[in-house]
């Protein structure tokens, strides 16, 4: 009796999951968890130039227009209207882009052009060498780099063994690559090099450099000599600083 029920109660479930509507997706049990109701990175703006933006807010806020008094009408239609300003004023996405000519706060601009690979070794590490930043940056080079160039630097990741990459990258403990400055690191990074592309888009900025602090790990230097070669680069810069001070005043 209880398989009898158990299939009848089956059976029932398909008959009104399933519609004549091939589009429809019948019966959606519990929907807010897979239909979120935040906006659309890639909403286009054709899809808001309708009545139907304001109708589907009216409806999200449980509020029917024609019962609502005028001020509070004009309240919500300026509510409505500035979300749909968001959209419409961005070239037609919700998703924005940054103002041109300006940068995110906490973020400096890397100055060295793309053509001017030299330019980038006297670029210094700008974040304290620490055992955490270094063990961040190795979580961040299994992510984005050592599919390529290997759990240990070698070159000699997945995609180079499988042939999938081209050519092999270069091993950061031994030959020229051993000898790459933070800046050198941080400037690949940045533009690409060879067959390599920019990540500059895919990884912010400071996790940029915590790569580039896990890399020099790879590069056989130790925490130890990294920070002191930081306190030699801060007390160089200083006494520079002080020379021309003196200078200017005479």
């Amino acid at each position: 009796m209880l398989k009898q029920w158990i299939a009848g109660a089956f059976m029932a479930v398909a008959m009104v999951s399933c519609t004549e509507d091939p589009n429809s997706p019948g019966v959606e049990y519990m929907p807010d968890m897979y239909r979120p109701e935040a906006y659309e990175a890639y909403l286009e703006k054709y899809d808001l130039d309708s009545v139907d933006f304001y109708e589907g807010y009216f409806d999200r806020m449980g509020l029917d227009y024609d019962d609502l008094d005028t001020t509070k009408r004009k309240e919500v239609v300026a509510e409505i209207d500035a979300i749909y300003k968001v959209f419409t004023q961005n070239k037609g996405t919700a998703t924005f882009k940054h103002v041109e000519g300006t940068m995110p706060r906490g973020y400096s601009e890397f100055n060295v052009p793309k053509g001017n690979r030299d330019a980038a070794k006297s670029v210094k590490m700008p974040l304290d060498y620490t055992e955490q930043n270094q063990k961040e940056g190795k979580v961040y080079y299994e992510v984005f780099c050592d599919h390529c160039h290997g759990e240990k630097g070698d070159g000699n990741g997945p995609m180079v063994q499988l042939g999938v990459y081209p050519v092999q990258p270069p091993a950061y403990n031994g030959g020229n690559s051993a000898n790459l400055t933070p800046g050198e690191i941080y400037h690949t990074i940045y533009y690409g090099k060879g067959v390599m592309g920019s990540h500059a888009a895919q990884i912010a900025e400071d996790k940029r450099w915590k790569i580039v602090m896990y890399v020099q790990k790879l590069q056989g230097k130790t925490l130890e000599e990294l920070q002191g070669n930081k306190t030699m680069e801060v007390v160089a810069d200083t006494v520079a600083m002080d020379t021309t001070a003196v200078d200017t005043t005479k």
